[in-house]
């Protein structure tokens, strides 16, 4: 990739890259939301199948993360590493949403495979798409400023990206099923697979990978080197904070339906449960830079995880109190927002760490394994949560749930997330790239100077 392109980037570069953000989570989005509940209770198979479809597929995914990950640190292209997969995967994707959501009438057994196949085409397509996106901002600049505004972008494109479907898909749903939740759900994946593959493609065609021109773009990396790059203690702590706090939203969205149907007896109130995450998202990204610059960013996750503690202990007190819930759920929004508005800085600041630290900059790999870490947790947490649900008796479809079954929820949606907060807190004592990475950002572009003047 020879183009000349300005070290700043553009306001349209920024957008469109929360454009990509925001096209991902449109599809993605109602599958993690609605995938379980459209098995067990629109489809008709057992909780059981249904948590086994989902955790296979995250196997699935997490080893095709680790392998797009490689794949996109060898990939040659005028278009660079990672926007190649924008252009010519957003399609795919697309189509591969609409199939989960897509089930024909058959025997229990044909239904079974069928989504067990059609969930894991879906899950290879998603992977194709969402690694480039992830490595996109270790690639797209290592200016501060730029990174910590374009992860903002981003940031919002996730927040949108999830709100709407959060928001409206139940409604869709009714309104375009007309008693048909079968119905519904097919026309409304099909209107956000359209929009989301439009905003991906917006990604592909206006970002640009400053990182990956140049001398960088011609060196090889071998694998002992991919090997070697993940003795890299920071990244290690990203890994695994981002690993927990995708699997608690993972497993909190998941049971949401189950939470408000079930425990608060109002299943109206699951998308405004839903809703807040993202609504309250939207105007906490938009400070993260400026808070971030204060406190730091190890800091900004810790005070996310006691945020995130504070609310979803505060569900177990006030659970029969809307406003009281609604508020712990602000809480805990606004922690975790805090952790999901930083993280992806954070991580590229430890792929800069370890090119400093080994002389070689191996970052598809290293952010695909980060992906590749939370599929595995998630398809743990996935058959982890179906077990529950399942020990605990719960009956899909059923009027009426034991109250085993209120109790094995409420482990699902409020203990597990505290459990992972407490974790996040803990492990990032150990981060110590906030007062070191001044320096490293200095000696990475004195040796890029010298490579290009030679």
């Amino acid at each position: 990739m020879n183009e000349k392109v300005s070290p700043k980037m553009s306001l349209l570069e920024k957008l469109s890259y929360g454009a990509g953000n925001m096209g991902i989570c449109l599809m993605t989005t109602v599958v993690t939301v609605f995938a379980m509940y459209f098995y067990t209770d629109v489809v008709g198979i057992s909780v059981i199948q249904a948590g086994s479809i989902i955790a296979i597929g995250g196997i699935v995914d997490a080893v095709s993360d680790a392998l797009m990950g490689v794949i996109v640190d060898r990939t040659k292209s005028k278009w660079g590493k990672c926007r190649p997969y924008f252009l010519f995967c957003a399609l795919p994707l697309a189509i591969s949403t609409f199939l989960v959501f897509h089930v024909p009438e058959a025997s229990p057994a044909v239904k079974y495979i069928w989504c067990l196949v059609t969930y894991q085409i879906y899950t290879l397509a998603y992977t194709a798409v969402l690694i480039p996106q992830n490595v996109l901002i270790t690639a797209i600049t290592n200016d501060e400023a730029d990174r910590l505004s374009t992860n903002m972008f981003g940031s919002l494109g996730t927040n949108f990206g999830q709100l709407i479907p959060n928001a409206l898909a139940l409604t869709l749903i009714s309104f375009f099923g007309k008693g048909s939740e079968y119905r519904g759900f097919n026309w409304t994946i099909v209107i956000f697979g359209f929009i989301g593959m439009f905003l991906i493609l917006m990604d592909g065609f206006n970002t640009r990978e400053r990182m990956n021109m140049g001398k960088a773009a011609e060196v090889k990396i071998s694998a002992k080197d991919t090997l070697r790059s993940m003795a890299n203690l920071p990244w290690i702590i990203c890994t695994v904070s981002m690993l927990l706090v995708i699997a608690q939203i993972v497993i909190k969205s998941s049971t949401t339906v189950y939470y408000a149907t079930n425990v608060l007896n109002n299943p109206g109130m699951a998308s405004t449960l839903l809703s807040i995450t993202n609504i309250v998202g939207i105007p906490v990204t938009l400070v993260i830079p400026l808070i971030a610059q204060k406190i730091g960013n190890r800091n900004l996750v810790w005070c996310g995880c006691i945020l995130g503690i504070l609310g979803n202990a505060g569900m177990l007190v006030f659970k029969n109190s809307s406003f009281m819930l609604i508020t712990c759920t602000v809480i805990l929004s606004v922690g975790t927002a805090f952790i999901n508005g930083i993280i992806y800085v954070m991580c590229a600041q430890s792929i800069d760490y370890g090119e400093w630290k080994m002389g070689i900059r191996v970052q598809g790999f290293l952010m695909a394994f980060i992906g590749f870490a939370v599929k595995i947790a998630n398809s743990f947490v996935a058959t982890v949560s179906s077990s529950i649900l399942d020990a605990g008796g719960y009956v899909g479809g059923a009027e009426t749930q034991t109250a085993s079954a209120i109790s094995a929820i409420e482990t699902c949606y409020v203990w597990i997330p505290i459990i992972a907060f407490a974790i996040i807190f803990i492990i990032n004592a150990f981060f110590k790239l906030d007062q070191q990475y001044p320096a490293i950002k200095a000696e990475l572009d004195r040796r890029h100077s010298e490579a290009e003047a030679q």
